[in-house]
């Protein structure tokens, strides 16, 4: 019986995983995107209807930043179903 094969040996380097593109397309397309929001820091006045909000630029992109990832996760329409 060989039980050498069934387990790592103390030296034994830990399994490397590899990053794929989509996570390093995530991370830039995030990257990009703080950098878009917080490189505007002026005010900036939303309207709507009859009301008015003025607050840094930078607020409302990342409001609509993270309305965006809310409702991406909502409705998965473009990921692989399960079979």
């Amino acid at each position: 019986m060989d039980t050498k094969a069934s387990s790592p040996a103390a030296g034994d380097a830990p399994a490397k995983t590899a990053i794929s593109g989509k996570a390093i397309a995530a991370i830039l397309l995030s990257i990009a995107a703080l950098t878009f929001v917080f490189s505007n820091v002026g005010p900036a006045t939303l309207r709507f209807l009859f009301l008015q909000f003025t607050m840094p630029a930078w607020g409302w992109f990342l409001a609509v930043l993270i309305a965006g990832v809310v409702i991406g996760s909502l409705f998965p329409w473009f990921r692989p179903r399960k079979k």
